[in-house]
């Protein structure tokens, strides 16, 4: 509930890892007291206790020197927090007649020792239309990322391709432009398909073949809302949509909600605009959608912007004063919070590019 003393810099995790500087997110993952880094030369893992390092392990290829850096992803950590997983954009020079190369380099690496288990590197395949620079979905991201992992299959964005690889090969089974993978559960992958400047929809694919298993026409700036659930605006709402079965789930006024899971079994979708009107807080349980409370209410209290949600705590700012409020009642708990962190584990959390320890 409290955030204090000295923090831990995460510096190589502040590059944006999107288009927009507003919404732009450092790239990292905590996970059990250890920052989990997408660096630009590869990963690497930070002890949040201590501060120091605990392994690093680099690219195959490495990045462009001349470059101003490759838009980085916070990495995936498997959920059986044994694995984490990042991708980055390489440039390969030709060897002989050979011409250089685009290519996405993948690790999967032990959490605990910093051993590769695998690593893949896919020839990266341009937008089909060649609007790969307009992004599909609400976060604007165009990095590569790992968006999940089953024994058989990573799924892996990039610029809005999508590619299936088989882990155990390092080959790419299927892929599919003009599509940007948010989601991957039930062996549904889902998320984001563009069909005009500014036009898409949303589709659920079998990620063993990429087969099309559902579709939601004309659903743009999709954003993933939960492990199973997309958001998407469509006819001046948000939507909330399972991403196994393509069910529309919620439906909130107005486009622009932003959606988030606090990792056990609530979603909390908020907007932050300009005027009072344009703010709001609705939560609701992420697996029989039932509503828990909302902001603004008749109590007349402000509407907090929210920068993160853990595990029953709603993380955010009052008049640029940090404020934690309780996920299932929506009442403050903490109005001297000391950091309002946009990522969090049971040690602390990262505000900005700092690690800022708990203090109860």
């Amino acid at each position: 509930m409290r955030f204090d003393g000295p923090g831990v810099e995460l510096p190589d995790a502040g590059q944006p890892s999107t288009t927009s500087g507003e919404e732009s997110r450092p790239a990292v993952t905590l996970a059990d007291g250890v920052a989990y880094i997408t660096a630009e030369g590869g990963l690497k893992a930070i002890d949040t206790g201590t501060g120091e390092p605990r392994w690093e392990v680099d690219t195959k290829h490495a990045a462009d020197p001349g470059g101003f850096g490759s838009n980085r992803v916070a990495p995936l950590v498997a959920a059986d927090g044994k694995t984490v997983y990042a991708a980055w954009n390489r440039e390969v020079e030709g060897e002989g007649t050979m011409p250089d190369r685009s290519v996405i380099e993948v690790l999967a690496v032990e959490t605990a020792t910093g051993t590769t288990v695998w690593s893949a590197e896919i020839a990266s395949a341009p937008s089909s239309t060649g609007l790969a620079a307009v992004p599909i979905g609400a976060d604007e991201v165009l990095a590569p990322q790992v968006v999940g992992v089953d024994a058989g299959t990573a799924l892996v964005t990039s610029a809005d391709t999508t590619y299936a690889v088989d882990p155990s090969a390092g080959t790419v089974r299927w892929k599919k432009a003009d599509f940007r993978a948010l989601t991957f559960a039930d062996g549904v992958v889902a998320g984001g398909e563009r069909t005009g400047y500014a036009e898409g929809r949303l589709v659920g694919l079998a990620a063993a073949t990429g087969g099309q298993q559902w579709t939601l026409a004309d659903a743009r700036q999709p954003a993933t809302a939960a492990p199973r659930l997309l958001s998407a605006n469509l006819d001046d709402k948000t939507l909330v949509v399972d991403a196994v079965s393509g069910e529309r789930r919620v439906t909130l006024d107005g486009e622009g909600w932003r959606c988030r899971h606090d990792a056990q079994s609530l979603v909390l979708c908020s907007k932050y605009g300009y005027g009072a009107a344009d703010r709001g807080i609705r939560v609701f349980d992420a697996a029989s959608v039932q509503k828990q409370w909302a902001l603004p209410d008749d109590s007349g209290r402000v509407v907090p912007k929210v920068t993160g949600f853990w595990h029953g705590a709603v993380y955010g700012e009052v008049r640029d004063e940090p404020i934690v409020l309780d996920g299932k009642t929506g009442q403050d708990r903490q109005s001297s919070a000391g950091a309002a962190p946009y990522e969090i584990d049971r040690y602390g959390g990262v505000e900005g590019t700092t690690f800022h320890r708990a203090a109860g």
